[in-house]
């Protein structure tokens, strides 16, 4: 900001990062809004990127912390729902705050701390409430994803919406079709890092979900199934096992409908499978299963294990047993994975093992060792492997994965 006021231009923070100031939070990003043109931002600094010069935005590295410039500007219409048609450049700090979508984002604070409000934000903020910057049906008909990013306000910041902007959210939620998933992802991805668990009710009575189908539309339904368990007294697990959670109380289909959920939403697959896998593992513990059995968690691997015991901690309000179970259960796991075993391929090659064998005898170890009749020590496995091969009389498995017993 200080370079840009001594080059004779006006430089404000705007955005979340003056709501969180205000708030007492520390801002996540910074983002400053000047009426210096992109390409003269890029002149004053020697570090930059064109993060989306088309729109005025330019990326500056100042220090060791890289911050979005932007030209003032106003946006003609949004003809496909998502992103304006074109932008003009202005000079005016409060033409550019009026395309903002609430008002506790339409706000802008200079280098001494002045702060330019023009539609009461600050007022909002104190209220605890929601309100969009003008109509809020243009709003939201303007880009759809404001519909999420309002859901996103109302819970991580405590708020309620005022009464024409709530029924703008319900009146307009066909406005969300045209948006791209992985948009929507990453709203959804901070609201699982926020309080969502104080606002079921409200979760699943929005018709949000279901304008954008599926994966979208199975929301109503976990969150329904969460808000009848309640009450919950620890706070949701934040990220992907509050994401997890948001499956469990679908039908027996809830593993894959929330690894589909996860892969829709461009959450990568590692993600979607450790979903997937934490879900089974959940609603196996439902069903009254031993989900911290080893071959249980091995099945789920550790990430989703992990993840799960975080999701149980919070379905049973922390319980002590249960927490402990679990704990245990994870830090003496024997085997994560066939890669963990004492016994490399390697070793078996050198035994005479060839082929598919080699998987064989992997499999039968892991299952030895497992059960419990077998511990995961190099020679111990080794001991066993040959005890098979001479049982087969040097013939490996007999191509029966699985077949010896570690007795």
């Amino acid at each position: 900001m200080e370079v840009l006021e001594r080059a004779g231009y006006s430089a404000y923070l705007v955005g979340g990062a003056v709501r969180d100031l205000l708030l007492g939070r520390a801002p996540a990003d910074l983002d400053i809004a000047t009426n210096a043109k992109p390409e003269i931002v890029k002149s004053l600094f020697d570090r930059t990127v064109d993060t989306g010069i088309r729109h005025g935005t330019v990326s500056v590295r100042v220090r060791d912390q890289w911050m979005e410039v932007t030209t003032f500007r106003a946006e003609g219409p949004y003809a496909d729902g998502r992103r304006p048609d074109y932008v003009e450049f202005v000079d005016d700090v409060v033409a550019d705050l009026a395309r903002r979508d609430f008002t506790i984002n339409a706000m802008a604070l200079d280098r001494s701390g002045r702060l330019v409000d023009p539609f009461g934000g600050r007022q909002d903020l104190a209220r605890r409430l929601l309100r969009a910057v003008g109509d809020p049906v243009e709003r939201f008909r303007e880009d759809g994803l404001r519909l999420v990013r309002a859901v996103r306000f109302v819970v991580q910041l405590s708020l309620a919406c005022d009464p024409a902007t709530e029924r703008a959210l319900v009146e307009q939620v066909d406005a969300i079709r045209p948006i791209a998933l992985e948009r929507i992802g990453r709203e959804l991805e901070r609201l699982a890092c926020a309080p969502w668990h104080e606002h079921l009710d409200w979760l699943a009575s929005l018709p949000l979900w279901r304008q954008r189908g599926e994966p979208l539309a199975w929301l109503e339904q976990g969150f329904a199934w969460l808000a009848a368990r309640r009450p919950f007294s620890l706070a949701p697990p934040p990220g992907w096992p509050s994401v997890a959670l948001w499956f469990v109380g679908l039908d027996e289909d809830a593993p894959l409908c929330g690894k589909r959920f996860a892969e829709s939403l461009a959450y990568g697959k590692d993600v979607a499978h450790s979903v997937e896998r934490a879900v089974r593992l959940v609603r196996a513990w439902l069903g009254g299963a031993d989900a911290t059995s080893p071959l249980m968690l091995y099945e789920a691997g550790y990430d989703a294990a992990v993840m799960a015991a975080r999701m149980i901690a919070f379905l049973t309000c922390g319980d002590l047993f249960e927490r402990a179970r679990w704990k245990r259960a994870i830090c003496n796991q024997p085997l994560w994975d066939r890669a963990d075993l004492a016994l490399p391929a390697r070793d078996l090659m050198d035994m005479g093992a060839r082929g598919k064998e080699i998987g064989e005898y992997q499999q039968a170890l892991v299952k030895a060792v497992l059960s419990g009749k077998m511990k995961n020590r190099r020679e111990d496995l080794r001991r066993l492997v040959m005890a098979w091969r001479k049982e087969d009389d040097g013939h490996g498995l007999g191509g029966q994965p699985g077949a010896r017993s570690a007795d």
